[in-house]
């Protein structure tokens, strides 16, 4: 910043100290010419004003009150012209100026004011310019650490070290993702905070410095700190969308069982997971039917904090995991866990396995939500949609078409029928769990009979239709759909 210092050593000007010398170091914002007897209302504070001595009048009561108004308001000093109104600085200003260490500097008749402020841009333009270049400097690091992708550490590095602070970047949950020191570490209880935005996500930067706040030239390089960070976090996430890609494509291969075993070692490995351990599917529902990217991240927070290795990937209104278990229980109390940490979730895992035996883990894991309706779903669960899981998909749908016939596509009534049956034939406890009258059900019911030629009533027909019911839940856990949809 130019100081008031550096204009009194303009040496071409030959100007002199009347008075504040302890005020010299002042920072001087712009220069200001005015002959008014109170130029405040037009000055901002941090100009160094220029003046011939004419408003400050010639009894010493209006000189004091003029240099009181000027540092009051926060003028950088004063430049007063000498041989106008006045052979010399009064000694009423120049006594007031020193009570407020308000530097005031001689300017002599021959100098014209606007060889000082020429003087005086010039001066600061090369200031500016030095300080944007610097900035600059700062910000072709940070878009080369950015292009190499070196990550969020390196580029707070180059900040901190660069502004001698502590900076943190947190995402929208509070998640802290990075934090870097040029010293000891700092607190961020009062920290400046400068928001980052990325693929529609707001992360926060957070800086923190002892002794000496952020001046301007500070925050035009955080500014380019902000910028970089929201570079960097828009290309993790353009990555991470890839890699959810790639991996939902593999766990869809494992589970139609398009993949020889060399080829499902290979893309195992492609995302660091060891193709000799057993891993066992896990998916990860919302009760309320929501879905989407923050429940997948929920459970990988949860599973990053049980230091549990995985692979993830984002399906319809569902989060696909493999999530690496050495047996049965360790599977489980994964999914416990996961369901307790995670509220109003629902949880379906498989058996753990190894290769190209993922795919039935996959397919366990989504036959146990559909059939179980508690918050955690294993295989064990799933009773005798197991066996029909083992049946192959086409032998499934003949036999559902065969039984069920154009009932099939409706959901209502394939509705109607599940809970009919899995109440053990109780009429009063089906209507009240589909909350509709039992004439509605018995009507519903009634239109089934009519397009399967079936009678529930019959305990063999009705043991064909329950067969057909689990076989349509395993097609669905197969497909990935909703059997009642």
């Amino acid at each position: 910043m130019l100081r008031v210092r550096d204009i009194l050593e303009l040496s071409e000007f030959d100007l002199t100290v009347a008075a504040g010398e302890a005020g010299l170091d002042r920072p001087v914002r712009w220069l200001h010419v005015s002959e008014l007897a109170d130029p405040t209302p037009f000055l901002e504070g941090g100009e160094f004003l220029l003046t011939t001595g004419l408003p400050v009048g010639e009894l010493a009561p209006a000189q004091r009150e003029y240099v009181r108004r000027l540092a009051s308001h926060g003028l950088a000093g004063l430049g007063f012209g000498v041989g106008f109104g006045f052979t010399e600085v009064p000694r009423a200003l120049v006594r007031e100026a020193e009570r407020h260490d308000f530097p005031v500097l001689v300017v002599p008749y021959e100098v014209p004011f606007v060889a000082i402020t020429k003087a005086a841009f010039v001066r600061l333009a090369n200031e500016e310019l030095e300080r944007q270049t610097r900035a600059l400097r700062v910000n072709e690091r940070l878009a080369e650490a950015v292009l190499a992708g070196r990550g969020l550490d390196s580029l707070l590095a180059i900040v901190c070290t660069h502004l001698g602070c502590s900076l943190a970047v947190v995402d929208d949950r509070g998640r802290l993702l990075a934090e870097r020191h040029a010293g000891r570490r700092l607190t961020f209880e009062d920290a400046l905070e400068l928001p980052a935005f990325a693929g529609g996500e707001t992360a926060m930067l957070r800086a923190a410095r002892n002794g000496k706040p952020f001046d301007e030239y500070d925050r035009l390089v955080l500014h380019h700190g902000r910028t970089a960070l929201a570079f960097e976090l828009s290309r993790r996430r353009a990555v991470s969308a890839a890699e959810l890609r790639l991996a939902g494509d593999l766990l869809d291969d494992l589970e139609h069982d398009r993949l020889a075993d060399d080829e499902t070692e290979r893309r195992i490995a492609a995302f660091g997971l060891e193709p000799a351990s057993s891993y066992a599917a896990l998916l990860a529902v919302a009760a309320n039917g929501a879905g989407g990217e923050r429940l997948r991240s929920a459970v990988a927070d949860e599973l990053d904090r049980r230091g549990t290795r995985y692979l993830s990937a984002l399906r319809p209104e569902r989060a696909a995991f493999l999530v690496q278990a050495a047996g049965e229980e360790e599977a489980l109390a994964v999914a416990e866990a996961v369901a307790a940490a995670i509220p109003h979730s629902r949880v379906g895992v498989g058996r753990p396995a190894r290769g190209r035996a993922l795919g039935r883990s996959l397919v366990e894991a989504a036959a146990a939500l559909e059939v179980f309706p508690g918050r955690v779903a294993s295989y064990r669960d799933l009773g005798s949609v197991e066996l029909l899981l083992s049946l192959p998909e086409a032998a499934l749908e003949g036999f559902v078409q065969r039984v069920l016939g154009p009932s099939a596509q409706n959901g209502w009534l394939i509705e109607s029928l599940t809970v009919l049956l899995d109440s053990g034939y109780r009429w009063s406890e089906a209507a009240e769990r589909l909350r509709v009258h039992r004439h509605t059900l018995r009507y519903r019911i009634d239109k089934l009979r009519d397009q399967t030629g079936l009678d529930p009533d019959e305990p063999a027909q009705r043991m064909e239709l329950w067969l057909a019911v689990k076989a349509a839940q395993a097609l669905a856990a197969r497909q990935g759909q909703d059997v009642h949809a």
